[in-house]
């Protein structure tokens, strides 16, 4: 009797254990479980003295398996989300409620809300717009730069650094500064960069949301970049682009910890120059001497300068080896104390980009 009550015991803890191990399993194969209704919402023009702002954002099961939402991670602390904790039946609907406090300032904001599954590693991103005011103003005093009918609040936008070989993205906004409808479209896309207006007719006095992703998977720009399209409205160009700006440095990802320790590495024996005092006009001849302390080639991708500077570097340096970087500066442009930046984009994981000055007085 207690063998056959022991049997009973242990095949109703297997039954027990074994359908969640199934759930577990179900759960980490099935992608693209959840969908949601939208992924962005647009708040619009509210005050700052509106007070806290609540959306939610419906999703449903589409799946044939129970889905469980296991965390949302908020980019800011003025953002609250709440989801069901039980799991999601096949089928089943719910929905993600988001409270914005609405007290970051008279800005135009955009939040992300990062949702992870029991049923794909890869998240789900939501997010919440729309632009706080203060004070009533004009669409031309927040978004001041015109781009035909359109204002943006910079027409350059900022990508930060990408690593080659990989893809960033953002967003920005775009106002419809006229007293008419804009159709929009983009035309003279550089390549690496996709563009998405939503909505693509913006009514008069609203705002659109521009979305942009840049792809480095061709690897033919190096350092400051900048990806820039024209901008189509109602069918008419406008005068002015619009662009982002980053710095592409290279990809030591998928370097082992023993490439790593091999790899180049750049020590510069003086990394600033002191002409002293020149007349304006004068050229000034700046020596730099560096060397190469890794064990593998230095590769230099690309140098950069700012001001009126011509570089006279090596392309490639082997092991151990020394080298001398020329510049000269042209200082018809200048007057006062004055500082040329030269920027080495480089192989070398711990200094992708070595920085080197110019400094002197102009008179």
């Amino acid at each position: 009797m207690k063998r056959f009550l022991a049997s009973i015991f242990f095949a109703a803890l297997f039954l027990a254990i074994a359908p969640n191990n199934a759930l577990l399993r179900a759960q980490t194969t099935d992608s693209q479980a959840i969908e949601f209704t939208k992924k962005v919402h647009n708040f619009g023009k509210i005050s700052v003295n509106d007070g806290e702002q609540k959306c939610s954002f419906e999703f449903r099961n589409t799946s044939g398996k129970p889905v469980v939402i296991n965390n949302i991670i908020s980019s800011c602390g003025c953002t609250t989300p709440v989801w069901p904790k039980k799991p999601i039946m096949p089928g089943e609907s719910g929905k993600v409620e988001v409270t914005y406090l609405n007290d970051q300032g008279p800005y135009p904001f955009d939040k992300a809300l990062t949702v992870y599954t029991s049923s794909s590693p890869k998240p789900i991103v939501l997010r919440i717009t729309g632009l706080a005011y203060e004070n009533e103003r004009s669409m031309k005093e927040m978004f001041p730069v015109a781009i035909g009918p359109l204002g943006v609040k910079d027409n350059m936008q900022r990508g930060g650094q990408i690593r080659q070989g990989n893809e960033k993205g953002g967003s920005f906004k775009i106002a419809n500064i006229s007293n008419k409808s804009v159709s929009v479209k983009f035309a003279d896309i550089s390549e690496g960069l996709q563009l998405e207006i939503q909505p693509a007719t913006i009514p008069a006095g609203e705002v659109a949301d521009v979305s942009w992703k840049i792809s480095t998977a061709g690897g033919s720009n190096w350092g400051n970049t900048t990806y820039s399209a024209s901008v189509l409205c109602n069918g008419a160009k406008a005068s002015k682009q619009i662009g982002i700006e980053c710095m592409i440095i290279d990809n030591f990802s998928k370097l082992t910890k023993e490439e790593m320790n091999k790899a180049s590495m750049v020590i510069a024996q003086n990394s600033s120059f002191n002409f002293g005092d020149v007349r304006k006009g004068e050229s000034v001849t700046a020596i730099f001497n560096l060397r190469n302390t890794g064990y593998s080639p230095l590769v230099i991708h690309k140098i950069e300068s700012e001001g009126n500077v011509s570089v006279m570097a090596p392309s490639t340096v082997a092991a151990g080896e020394k080298f001398t970087i020329e510049a000269k500066a042209d200082t018809s442009g200048c007057s006062g104390e004055a500082i040329f930046t030269i920027t080495l984009v480089t192989n070398s994981p711990n200094r992708p980009l070595v920085n080197l000055f110019i400094t002197g007085n102009i008179r």
